[in-house]
């Protein structure tokens, strides 16, 4: 397996779609370095941008200055951008966005080794720790995208046991972490009077699923859009469980 995304030849897949004029995947010059400005906001705007090509005496064609610009941003940034290019065409050429996630998210460097921290937690943070897993699914790696909500969950547990539970930061496994803060939890509502008990009693629930489907892959009989479907499972359940912690820590 390659350990570099082609770059070249990710260009040259994508570049053809987004030139097919009036077509819903068609990319304007300002629609294109709207989308850059989603993942760079220092990026140029199109009116600022081609003032600035012009002085420089670089071609404005959009194919040229499309490529300078996605050449420009640091590779996690351009990873981000080729997702949003992903998303817009996959709805009207399903095929034309799987072969650009092949070759951008198919290689070694195509999902970003990340080690998910285990302190200052919040919402940016849970936000980037998702992107991470949808990169995963997005390059096929269900085992790794199982394991960063795994690892997601054990972080979020550790930072609230560290914050409200000192004495017993000494815990490791993912349950038994798991039940002290969904304890300590329902002790915290409890005083304040009634609460909605079901919600705090799926924590456990939640948390066991995520870690079965880990396990899950293990089982030869699963077929690729299963092993999808568990890694988007577990994706949303760790969404679901880390915004009902961040009130809390």
């Amino acid at each position: 397996m390659s350990t570099q995304v082609n770059w070249i030849a990710a260009y040259n897949y994508l570049f053809p779609v987004l030139d097919r004029r009036d077509t819903p995947v068609y990319c304007s010059g300002p629609g294109f370095c709207r989308m850059v400005q989603q993942v760079d906001q220092g990026s140029p705007s199109y009116d600022q941008l081609i003032p600035l090509l012009n002085s420089r005496g670089k071609s404005t064609s959009r194919k040229s200055f499309y490529w300078e610009m996605i050449q420009a941003l640091p590779e996690p940034q351009r990873l981000q951008l080729y997702r949003i290019f992903i998303d817009g065409i996959e709805p009207h050429d399903k095929e034309a966005a799987d072969t650009i996630r092949n070759i951008v998210f198919g290689g070694g460097k195509a999902v970003p080794t990340t080690i998910v921290p285990v302190d200052l937690w919040n919402s940016e943070k849970l936000n980037n720790s998702l992107k991470d897993i949808d990169h995963a699914i997005d390059a096929h790696q269900y085992n790794r995208a199982t394991t960063l909500t795994y690892t997601c969950l054990e972080g979020l547990y550790k930072t609230y046991i560290r914050k409200h539970i000192p004495d017993q930061a000494g815990l490791s496994d993912l349950m038994p972490l798991c039940k002290v803060v969904k304890d300590d939890i329902a002790k915290k509502l409890q005083a304040q009077g009634q609460y909605p008990e079901q919600i705090v009693n799926a924590i456990p629930t939640l948390t066991n699923a995520v870690a079965n489907s880990r396990n899950g892959f293990s089982e030869a009989h699963f077929a690729d859009d299963s092993q999808r479907w568990l890694a988007l499972f577990a994706r949303d359940m760790t969404n679901s469980i880390g915004r009902l912690l961040l009130n809390f820590i």
